[in-house]
C-alpha cells in the first residue's frame, strides 16, 4: 500500500456513509474534494461538488433524505495512479413512496495526499428516479 492508494480509504468510506458519520467522512475526504454525482439525479446531487463540505451535504445526506440506499461493493479493481473503480449496487427506498430502488453502480476514486481527493459516480439514474414515483404518477 501506497500513501495514495484509495483502497483503504475507500474501505473506511461505505461503512462511514451507511452510519451517517460525518465526523469520519471529513476525515477521509481531502478539502479540495471533487465529487461527481451522476447528472440525471434530481437537484442539488447530480453533478459536480467542490470540497468535502458541499459534497457531503448537497450529495451524500440529499441522497439520504430522498432514498434510504446502501451502497453494496462487488468488485474493487485497482486502477493504477492512486485510482480505484469500485462496482457494486444501490439497495434501498425511496422515503416518501417506499418503492424499492435497485441500481448498479461504478465509482471511481481517486487519492491524493493519504485523503480521497475525487469520486466519479456512474448510475441509472432512471431506477433511483421511479421509485419517487407513487400510483398517481404511474396513470
Amino acid at each position: 500500500m501506497t500513501r495514495d492508494d484509495p483502497t483503504p480509504l475507500v474501505e473506511r468510506l461505505y461503512p462511514a456513509l451507511a452510519a451517517g458519520d460525518r465526523a469520519t467522512l471529513a476525515e477521509l475526504l481531502h478539502p479540495e474534494f471533487d465529487g461527481y454525482f451522476s447528472p440525471g439525479l434530481p437537484a442539488p446531487i447530480g453533478g459536480h461538488h467542490s470540497g468535502a463540505a458541499d459534497c457531503i451535504e448537497h450529495g451524500w445526506w440529499a441522497i439520504g433524505a430522498t432514498w434510504a440506499l446502501r451502497a453494496e461493493p462487488e468488485r474493487w479493481s485497482p486502477c493504477g495512479d492512486a485510482r480505484l473503480l469500485v462496482q457494486g449496487s444501490y439497495r434501498g427506498t425511496a422515503r416518501r413512496t417506499g418503492r424499492g430502488v435497485h441500481a448498479p453502480f461504478a465509482h471511481l476514486w481517486a487519492a491524493e495526499g493519504g485523503r480521497l481527493r475525487s469520486l466519479h459516480q456512474y448510475t441509472d439514474t432512471a431506477l433511483w428516479l421511479a421509485a419517487l414515483e407513487d400510483d398517481r404518477d404511474r396513470r
